[in-house]
């Protein structure tokens, strides 16, 4: 799931090679100071400052469906609860706060290998609500057996 409910503002730009200009991550819109979530359910590889903004790592582990070397990283938070390497979290799970602009990376860590950014957007989900049905008031939502059968008659 997306870490935050924000518009995408810049999305994942794929290099033309392994060490060429691209942008690696999908970066959400949302407003200062608002709940940024765990996208995973996972065990957390590093939490911490990288030059002036917070950064969670989550390892979401081989069951997860994407992989041993997979690693999931959130990052543009601020203030909020205190979430530490090796912590578990589950999907959902509230990190912290946005400084406004959150980023969304996935990479593949293959020991002795450089990382291998990957575009995160095909295993995004969107937020789906519960569809409530509302019966025919003609049949007392109940359907007929006319109502059951194929409107085409296919030549019969």
């Amino acid at each position: 799931m997306p870490p935050v409910n924000g518009a995408v503002a810049f999305p994942y730009v794929e290099p033309s090679c392994e060490f060429c200009a691209g942008h690696r991550t999908i970066d959400f819109e949302q407003s200062v100071g608002r709940d940024v979530i765990s996208p995973v359910a996972g065990r957390i590889t590093f939490a911490g400052t990288v030059v002036d903004q917070q950064f969670v790592s989550i390892d979401p582990g081989p069951e997860s469906g994407f992989g041993p070397e997979v690693v999931v990283t959130i990052g543009g938070l601020i203030r909020g609860p205190k979430v530490t390497s090796g912590q578990v979290v589950q999907a959902g799970q509230r990190l912290g706060m946005t400084d406004g602009l959150i980023h969304l990376s996935m990479r593949y860590i293959i020991e002795g290998k450089p990382a291998r950014y990957v575009d995160p957007t095909p295993f995004l989900a969107r937020r789906r609500f519960r569809v409530r049905l509302i019966p025919n008031s003609r049949t007392g939502g109940r359907r007929s057996q006319s109502q059951l059968s194929c409107p085409v008659s296919f030549g019969r």
